[in-house]
């Protein structure tokens, strides 16, 4: 599962991006900016030290992984200082809700691989 994570670091990146660019961000390259800057580090948590926790597939796995990325995210945003806290808060849960959204989609989609 924690492949399947880092396989869709692009398309969180730029979903979240464009979410955060509908909340009146700025420009939607200072969106897209911001968007790898928390994603690189989420992922990197994830990868250093939460990830053997959000092995499990399914809805715990995806829950887990939500919630560590609106904290990591918000908290990164916040002391970037560029909006407010409620404005940061609020575009981090949402932009991670349409990732999390698409994450349990796309994994309801997906064929298990029989190797």
């Amino acid at each position: 599962m924690l492949g399947f994570y880092i396989y869709q670091f692009l398309p969180i990146m730029l979903l979240e991006a464009v979410v955060i660019w509908r909340f009146k961000w700025g420009s939607l390259r200072m969106a897209c900016l911001d968007s790898l800057l928390v994603n690189f580090a989420s992922f990197t948590g994830l990868l250093l030290g939460l990830g053997p926790y959000i092995t499990g597939s399914g809805i715990w796995g995806l829950t887990l992984f939500g919630t560590y990325s609106i904290m990591v995210e918000g908290a990164f945003l916040t002391l970037l200082e560029r909006h407010t806290p409620k404005k940061v808060w609020i575009a981090v849960i949402v932009a991670n809700l349409a990732s999390c959204i698409m994450l349990g989609i796309e994994t309801l989609f997906t064929v298990p691989n029989k190797g």
